[in-house]
């Protein structure tokens, strides 16, 4: 442990009143620790990515020549974005 890290250690124990070994007990108990974002939930997150972009095009055509006719493109992406968010959701 660096000099400045044992210092605020030292520091926040005293201000809580308890000993150090106690104060690091009860930020341990209190932390969450999640894991890092493995490279097949980034490649979920670039495909969601890609299909967002998809569908502000859609939103352009349908705007342009109206909706009837993105209609059915509109409901294949969103099952796609259905599946994708499923795949990160089983993931986390």
């Amino acid at each position: 442990m660096a000099k400045d890290e044992y210092g605020s250690l030292k520091t926040k124990s005293l201000e809580a009143g308890i000993n150090q070994s106690e104060y690091i007990r009860q930020c341990i108990q209190a932390s969450i620790v999640r894991q890092r974002i493995t490279p097949e939930l980034v490649n979920y997150i670039r495909q969601l990515s890609g299909m967002a972009n998809n569908i502000n095009q859609i939103a352009h055509k349908a705007n342009a020549s109206g909706y009837p006719g993105v209609h059915k493109h509109c409901l294949f992406l969103n099952g796609k974005l259905d599946d994708v968010i499923s795949k990160i959701e089983d993931d986390c």
